[in-house]
């Protein structure tokens, strides 16, 4: 990791002095990290940059973070602690962090340390932190409530977040972990249905909490939220292949000609952006034939009105099954199986 920092103007220093200056402090410049890959930061020991590089791409290795976090802060913690010295710094042997670094690091040891389930160590970074950041903060109680959940004790981290939203309906850490703690305990799904609109509702935009409920709604068998949740995650995330074939399916269960329609559009456009799924293959083939049969069934002006689409649906019946053929071409006893399944679609055309 390369550091620019600002020129900074020292006063001379008296005949005699030999005061060497090593590395100007974090706290009083603007730092600028270079882009370095992560196996880079680990085999430089850049200790702090492995950790800021977790940080800002979001990744969940609780074992290097451990790793690297004791090795920075010490295994007592104690190492690297801010001073009211002002000359500490610039006589340090090793890369000066500032306090808010430095409670960034240990906030972010202590949710490692839970993933590894080394509870004493969690605890350990719980009680550093609060030598420089209130008890009654947010910070601090996110923390002990990740605490408590790790532990076991669901009731007293779910009144920890209840204080924490009554203080601001708007915490989202609190909502989210609300919702997560109601998932995890059987019997409550429509409890978490709720806690998680409640989170929605202040945070529309947030895709994966959109999935969430999409996943969550067709666990219980509500197939039409489910689509209405993923209709949320398209329109957020529209060249997201996985997305389109997961509203496709979903469209397909609930049925009905408009929703089967709705169903082949999105899994073409799966396809479209990944023309190597074959889930979606097979989901356009079933959900094309199940139109077909139900316009089948349909009185002769409907079927009249629906002519061009009952042909789109043919040619799509055809294109999947086509390249599904040619995919299992080969595979033995697998591959007659499928040719016998595609044929009897082919044949109700």
């Amino acid at each position: 990791v390369i550091l620019f920092h600002e020129p900074r103007q020292f006063a001379p220093l008296p005949l005699g002095s030999h005061l060497v200056i090593l590395s100007p402090p974090s706290s009083s410049s603007k730092m600028i990290v270079s882009e370095a890959d992560l196996p880079t930061l680990i085999k430089q020991s850049d200790h702090l940059g492995v950790l800021r590089y977790v940080r800002s791409h979001k990744l969940r290795k609780p074992s290097l973070v451990v790793d690297h976090a004791l090795a920075l802060l010490g295994p007592n913690l104690t190492k690297n602690r801010p001073s009211s010295n002002p000359l500490l710094p610039l006589l340090a042997l090793g890369p000066a962090i500032d306090e808010s670094e430095r409670l960034a690091a240990l906030e972010q040891l202590c949710e490692a340390a839970l993933d590894v389930h080394d509870h004493n160590l969690a605890n350990n970074c719980l009680t550093e932190i609060k030598i420089y950041v209130p008890a009654e903060s947010t910070r601090v109680r996110r923390l002990l409530g990740l605490c408590l959940e790790s532990e076991g004790d669901l009731d007293r981290a779910e009144a920890l977040y209840d204080d924490l939203l009554k203080d601001n309906p708007s915490c989202g850490a609190a909502l989210k972990r609300k919702y997560a703690i109601l998932k995890s305990q059987p019997r409550k799904e429509a409890e978490a249905r709720g806690a998680l609109n409640a989170y929605l509702e202040r945070n529309g935009g947030d895709a994966s909490g959109w999935a969430e409920l999409g996943d969550l709604c067709h666990g219980m068998g509500d197939y039409r939220a489910a689509a209405y949740a993923y209709e949320e995650v398209v329109l957020s995330s529209p060249l997201d292949p996985a997305a389109h074939r997961r509203l496709g399916e979903l469209y397909a269960t609930v049925g009905g000609r408009q929703n089967l329609k709705a169903a082949r559009k999105h899994l073409a456009q799966c396809l479209e952006l990944d023309p190597k799924d074959v889930r979606a293959l097979y989901g356009l083939v079933a959900a094309a034939g199940s139109y077909l049969e139900e316009t089948s069934h349909a009185s002769k002006s409907k079927r009249e009105a629906d002519e061009d689409d009952i042909e789109v649906a043919k040619e799509l019946v055809k294109f999947g099954a086509e390249k599904l053929l040619k995919l299992y071409k080969g595979s033995g006893r697998l591959g007659k199986a499928v040719e016998e399944v595609l044929a009897q679609q082919k044949n109700s055309l």
